[in-house]
């Protein structure tokens, strides 16, 4: 997982001794780190980790992609369910924005 606990409650406003979500917060946050990899046709590394010379296609991690992690986080958190009573449009500037970038696409 490359987010960390401590930045995905920092960017949630949750106390770090807030321990009850913790297991859930895990869980999406590798939900997003594949999701966004399957995206990106691509492998996320953490800055510290060498890419494999045999996989070039690798991405380390930069602070645009690590702010999107973020947000399908987020998303996912405050949004457990499919359906919603409000409309809600995708906001300017967000993962789609973030990590495209950096898309691989095969041809």
């Amino acid at each position: 997982m490359l987010l960390t606990m401590e930045e995905i409650k920092a960017h949630l406003r949750q106390d770090e001794d807030f321990d009850a979500d913790d297991r859930h917060l895990q869980l999406l946050a590798c939900a997003a780190q594949k999701r966004t990899e399957t995206y990106l046709n691509r492998k996320l590394y953490a800055p510290a980790e060498d890419r494999p010379a045999d996989f070039p296609d690798g991405l380390v991690i930069s602070d645009d992609v690590k702010l999107a992690l973020l947000l399908l986080v987020s998303h996912f958190y405050e949004n457990r369910s499919t359906v919603t009573d409000v409309e809600k449009m995708e906001l300017p500037m967000s993962f789609n924005w973030l990590v495209a970038p950096y898309r691989l696409i095969p041809l």
